[in-house]
């Protein structure tokens, strides 16, 4: 059975494209549309060239480049640019589907890396989405323990307060500003304080809330407050339940203003296990909770 052929106009007709525009695509893609008969009014298109003009209409209309809509019709019709197939039996067309086969499959191998370059990047992508719910997380987790851990201190404190009230029948216990003034040590004349981030002073009350850090299942920590005269006495009391170990430290401490006019909390004095601390011991301690407070 012989090849069925039509005309320019037809495949406009078929196609709805105006003549002038199938001429175009003819024209410009020529070496892509087989024809038969000469050039003009006697060429002859075999039927297979509808879906040829049907592709580059599509391919326009998308805004593709010349050289994409070239290579486009190399792969998909490669196979129909050579003439002399149309007028072989279709028995004898085998390697003819073999190419258009073939030139699918090029076609469908560069789709395929298409979507792996989109699917990669897509990837990339999600995984810096995770990256930045991780990293809030972990900064939700710590506002969450730093609030569990003011919690805990706020608990603590109002532990003492009450405890004192029922030892004493009235509150036994030192002024929030004394609690909250820059604590400070007298050395050469003068007044040795400890700043950390954002200017906050090291208090009184930080001091005590290290102590009471190190409260745990196995260490229990145990604080008193005393008035005595112009100063106020601090006693811990520290016992590990795992080494069988106590420790009983004193701090007493006074309200003070400096020269420069600032109210500060000064320790007069720092007795541990029953050994008043030197100057020297106390200025290492100083130095010791400076590396602490603003780590």
């Amino acid at each position: 059975m012989g090849r069925k052929f039509i005309s320019l106009r037809e495949v406009g007709r078929r196609l709805d494209i105006p003549p002038s525009t199938v001429v175009y695509y003819k024209d410009k893609f020529e070496k892509f549309i087989p024809a038969e008969g000469g050039d003009g009014r006697r060429a002859r298109y075999p039927v297979e060239v509808v879906e040829i003009f049907r592709r580059i209409r599509k391919m326009f209309n998308d805004n593709w480049s010349t050289e994409q809509i070239e290579r486009e019709l190399a792969l998909k019709f490669g196979a129909l640019m050579d003439d002399s197939l149309f007028d072989q039996p279709i028995e004898q067309n085998v390697s003819s589907r073999v190419v258009q086969e073939l030139a699918g499959v090029l076609s469908g191998m560069g789709d395929l890396l298409n979507d792996q370059s989109l699917f990669r990047s897509e990837i990339r992508s999600l995984r810096d989405e995770v990256a930045a719910l991780r990293a809030e997380r972990e900064a939700d987790a710590a506002k969450q323990e730093e609030a569990v851990r003011s919690l805990r201190e706020e608990i603590a404190s109002l532990k003492r307060r009450l405890s004192a009230r029922e030892r004493g029948g009235t509150i036994n216990f030192p002024s929030a500003e004394f609690l909250s003034s820059p604590l400070v040590i007298a050395s050469g004349g003068e007044y040795l304080g400890v700043q950390g981030k954002g200017r906050k002073h090291f208090s009184l009350e930080d001091f005590v809330q290290l102590i009471e850090r190190k409260e745990s299942d196995t260490v229990a920590v145990e604080t008193s407050w005393k008035r005595q005269d112009d100063h106020w006495t601090l006693d811990v009391r520290t016992e590990d339940s795992g080494s069988g170990r106590e420790q009983n430290i004193v701090l007493e401490a006074r309200k003070t203003v400096t020269p420069s006019r600032n109210t500060v909390t000064e320790i007069i004095r720092l007795n541990i296990d029953g050994n008043d601390a030197p100057d020297a011991l106390l200025l290492t301690l100083f130095r010791q909770l400076k590396s602490v407070f603003n780590g």
